[in-house]
């Protein structure tokens, strides 16, 4: 075997997020297939077996499970606050305690969710180093 081609288990890991240069996703919504950019997605919401996607003021579903999802984005800083919600950490303004350990973490653009106590030692690690 020629030693400048790698063989197939030293082919690299080009799964999205897998490459530090790799920081779009692709979507397909409808008929269109969208490049979106890690930065432009603020937030992710459950809607049966749809996601749809908050971009600023734009809104994009796409067929998909928030397990999957969660996995693809994980490495793009986008993580699950809430069974039906994934969030982009880069856009947390802040996070108070609302009640039974929830709390409501509030987006750079105002927008308000919540985040359950099933997620909050994940997301403060993942925020706060601890």
């Amino acid at each position: 075997m020629d030693a400048t081609v790698p063989a197939m288990n030293e082919v690299p890991d080009l799964r999205l997020g897998s490459l530090p240069w790799m920081t779009r996703l692709v979507l397909k919504a409808g008929s269109r297939t969208l490049l979106v950019a890690r930065e432009d997605i603020d937030w992710v919401q459950a809607a049966g077996n749809y996601l749809v996607f908050h971009l600023g003021r734009e809104r994009f579903s796409v067929r998909g499970t928030m397990q999957e999802m969660e996995q693809r984005l994980a490495a793009m800083n986008i993580v699950r606050i809430h069974r039906s919600t994934l969030v982009n950490l880069d856009r947390v303004k802040s996070i108070e305690p609302i009640h039974a350990g929830d709390q409501t973490v509030t987006l750079a653009g105002g927008v308000e969710l919540v985040m359950s106590r099933t997620y909050r030692d994940r997301v403060y690690a993942l925020l706060f180093g601890r």
